[in-house]
């Protein structure tokens, strides 16, 4: 005999499931910004939520962006793997390369970098490691940075054969710059006042944009190293380095963000 299906209740889907409801204004608890969470998979969950139950202004990603950045201030680097990592990938480097630098960057002022990263949907996001779950310096950012501030050469090498350019790869290989420090996050803000060219003073809104960045002294370990430029060039290659970095890192240069010197 076939078992009998409920009677869908009234208003409610077919089999008797209670309709959802959508609840209005209601708060969304970015709980899981925190250690043993994925704060991306985290950030992506927590939007979508905040999607559904938020209306008219509040359901705006502005709102959800600050949220997201103040919860991450309390954020704590899980320094241990980052260590292990690193004194891993030591190992291997100079099992490889004739020249191998560890270099320690710390930040001046505070550092904004991937400002578009898509794992990171914030109105204003930073670039997040999906395996350490912590905020770090891609290489491309470091080498970006490295290739525009050089102004000159090392060990007989014009910056672009150390650096490389557009279809050619240089001589240093530069790794991603891992977090070293515990508290490496803060709440930053930035208030546009004209979304729109020629608008009146008296017609201005301006929109404060909360957004997480690099907070100042932070540190973070990156690596430089090279097959084909010799061990006895590592000063010069390390001045250079030096030099580049002073013309600051990651994006908002102009405006005195990522500022770093070498420790």
């Amino acid at each position: 005999m076939r078992p009998q299906r409920r009677p869908p209740a009234a208003g409610g889907p077919p089999g008797g499931r209670p309709p959802q409801r959508r609840e209005e204004g209601g708060e969304v608890a970015l709980d899981c910004i925190k250690q043993g969470y994925n704060v991306t998979s985290c950030v992506v969950l927590k939007l979508l939520e905040w999607m559904r139950v938020k209306r008219g202004d509040d359901a705006k990603l502005p709102r959800f962006s600050r949220e997201a950045a103040v919860g991450l201030r309390n954020f704590a680097v899980d320094t241990a793997a980052v260590a292990r990592y690193l004194e891993a990938v030591d190992r291997e480097l100079r099992s490889q390369f004739p020249l191998v630098l560890r270099l320690t960057v710390e930040t001046e002022t505070p550092l904004a970098v991937h400002l578009r990263n898509p794992y990171m949907p914030l109105e204003i996001g930073l670039a997040w490691h999906p395996v350490f779950n912590a905020p770090y310096i891609p290489a491309t950012a470091l080498k970006g940075a490295l290739r525009a501030g050089a102004r000159r050469g090392a060990c007989g090498l014009p910056p672009a054969d150390l650096f490389g350019n557009v279809g050619r790869e240089g001589a240093l290989v530069v790794t991603d710059a891992l977090p070293t420090s515990s508290a490496a996050v803060e709440p930053d803000v930035i208030t546009p006042h004209y979304k729109e060219p020629d608008v009146r003073e008296t017609e201005a809104k301006p929109t404060p944009l909360v957004f997480p960045v690099v907070k100042p002294g932070a540190t973070f370990d990156f690596f430089a190293a090279s097959r084909s430029v010799e061990a006895r060039c590592a000063e010069e290659v390390y001045g250079l380095i030096k030099e580049a970095l002073a013309e600051g890192l990651g994006a908002k240069t102009r405006l005195g963000y990522g500022i770093v010197k070498l420790r």
